[in-house]
């Protein structure tokens, strides 16, 4: 008989407020203010936090980064580059598929292959953010 369900990992509030601790450290060494969020791998906020001085519409940028991450199994800085060379999804994605984040930021947390979640950062430049995003990974090995 074919199996009707399948066991999977998800990212535990634990490891979502670790990742944040990284995240927040990375940015403090680094001298950047931002915006934390951790989605479980359907893309429903698990963790957040905002920097004190942290542009407030970060908050929403950095949960739907993480969100796009975790939904469409492709870091947002990758988004970028496909968009690049695929017109049609240029052209027909922004603004029509709702809380898709096509700049980096947002990149899911795998472990054994599996997406288990997603880590978006979000109040900088998305290439810091980005960095930011990848130093707190390392707490899966990821990075």
């Amino acid at each position: 008989m074919t199996a009707l369900t399948r066991p999977k990992a998800v990212v535990t509030l634990a490891a979502a407020e670790a990742l944040i601790d990284r995240a927040f450290a990375h940015a403090g060494k680094i001298g950047k203010s931002v915006c934390v969020a951790v989605v479980d791998d359907g893309g429903f906020l698990l963790a957040f936090r905002r920097m004190d001085a942290t542009n407030p519409a970060a908050g929403q940028i950095a949960i739907d980064k993480a969100y796009t991450a975790a939904v469409s199994h492709v870091p947002t800085h990758k988004w970028q580059e496909i968009m690049q060379s695929d017109e049609p999804l240029r052209i027909g994605v922004p603004g029509v598929v709702h809380r898709m984040i096509t700049y980096g930021g947002g990149q899911p947390i795998v472990v054994d292959g599996q997406i288990v979640g997603a880590i978006g950062c979000s109040g900088g430049h998305w290439t810091g953010d980005t960095e930011i995003g990848t130093e707190a990974l390392k707490l899966f090995g990821e990075g």
